[in-house]
């Protein structure tokens, strides 16, 4: 008779998934996310996270976008943090309004944005050069208040000196 071993739980799991994302094998953890669904391990919104920090981390968010699409269908509610990751791979993937798209739909869906998720829109403005919308988004976060950290300062300023604008531009 083969022995019945009970199943680990999904906590157990994300646990071991962290672990791996920590080495950046980001591959690995996909495979070996979709070998836990074949013995029926339901997976939370901490391992679907994790799942579409790996799509982004390799440049597929459109993946990240799947997964984000199932989620609901499985019974689990995206959180802020979900949709972060998606912001910030589409940041890295240089793809900011759609990043700047899905942060407002984010707000218009009730979720509250962290100041991370601020600092990472603000980021991917000045990567693509958007002076005028970074500083009207450093404002829009002050307008919600959230008090920018220097994070944030420093990412505007350093935008505003590399396309040789004066930090008055501030005011």
């Amino acid at each position: 008779m083969i022995e019945q071993y009970p199943k680990p739980s999904i906590v157990e799991f994300s646990k071991l998934l962290a672990a791996v994302v920590r080495m950046k094998h980001y591959a690995l953890v996909i495979s070996m996310y979709s070998r836990m669904e074949f013995p029926g391990v339901y997976h939370n919104v901490y391992s679907f996270n994790i799942l579409i920090n790996c799509f982004s981390q390799l440049g597929r968010v459109d993946f990240g976008y799947s997964v984000l699409g199932e989620m609901p269908k499985l019974g689990v509610e995206p959180s802020v943090v979900t949709l972060s990751t998606l912001i910030n791979g589409l940041c890295k993937q240089s793809k900011i309004s759609l990043a700047v798209s899905l942060f407002d739909e984010m707000v218009e869906k009730g979720y509250q944005p962290n100041l991370i998720v601020y600092n990472t829109v603000l980021k991917g403005l000045c990567k693509i050069g958007s002076t005028d919308k970074a500083v009207r988004f450093l404002r829009l976060m002050e307008g919600r208040g959230f008090k920018p950290n220097i994070v944030a300062y420093s990412t505007v300023i350093d935008c505003l000196c590399k396309h040789g604008l004066s930090i008055s531009y501030l005011n």
